[in-house]
């Protein structure tokens, strides 16, 4: 694995009266003292979950529980799966050595993985964690930040059960579930460089993307 210089960051979380300092800029540490820290902060709600979006983020587009969601740079796709939460649905990740990295994770109830693959001077990150995913491919200088602001997203994910029991009762959940996979990792698929591709082509685009454009382009 390659390792990065990294400065110092000083963040501050705040989760009630509890302040957590981060010091090290880390996927480890990103992992204890974000991804795995509860919270109920949140500030966007949808039908069926809410989360925390961080300063400087916004939801670009939605379609259904798929968003896209971008800052100054960069795009990131989430895919909330309320289907598989409601069953608890539950698949294992092989971690793989011949990427940049690759963790599963395992936190009391909650599970998930983070694989990420260099791809030239580029890194694809896919993170599954709390019944959802996020992916993003971005450039060197913003990995960490990426990764910090995939787990803020993905460790505020709070789901409302009874929304999700009425959408399922009215069978408006049920097709989502085959639209995409958040269990298994890109990196795993034939057409993986095909994602790739694509990813460049929506990071070129200065217009909205549609969604449904996204969720066709995942499909097996």
């Amino acid at each position: 694995m390659k390792k990065f210089v990294c400065l110092t960051l000083i963040l501050f979380l705040f989760t009630g009266c509890t302040i957590t300092k981060i010091e090290e800029e880390s996927f480890d540490s990103i992992i204890n003292t974000v991804l795995y820290k509860d919270s109920n902060l949140a500030n966007v709600s949808f039908e069926g979950y809410k989360f925390y979006l961080p300063r400087g983020l916004t939801v670009s587009s939605q379609n259904q529980t798929n968003l896209e969601i971008k800052d100054k740079k960069n795009k990131y796709y989430l895919y909330v799966d309320t289907v598989s939460y409601y069953y608890k649905t539950k698949e294992e990740h092989q971690d793989d050595a011949n990427l940049f990295y690759s963790k599963t994770l395992s936190n009391g109830s909650q599970f998930g993985y983070i694989d990420i693959s260099k791809i030239e001077d580029k890194y694809f990150l896919e993170v599954m964690y709390n019944y959802a995913k996020i992916e993003s491919y971005v450039d060197e200088d913003s990995l960490y930040e990426a990764f910090l602001n995939i787990s803020y997203i993905l460790s505020t994910i709070n789901f409302n059960d009874s929304t999700i029991q009425y959408k399922l009762n009215n069978q408006e959940l049920e097709t989502t579930t085959e639209e995409f996979d958040i269990f298994k990792s890109k990196k795993d698929s034939d057409n993986f460089l095909q994602y790739i591709e694509e990813f460049d082509k929506y990071e070129a685009k200065t217009n909205t993307t549609n969604d449904q454009d996204i969720i066709s382009t995942y499909e097996d």
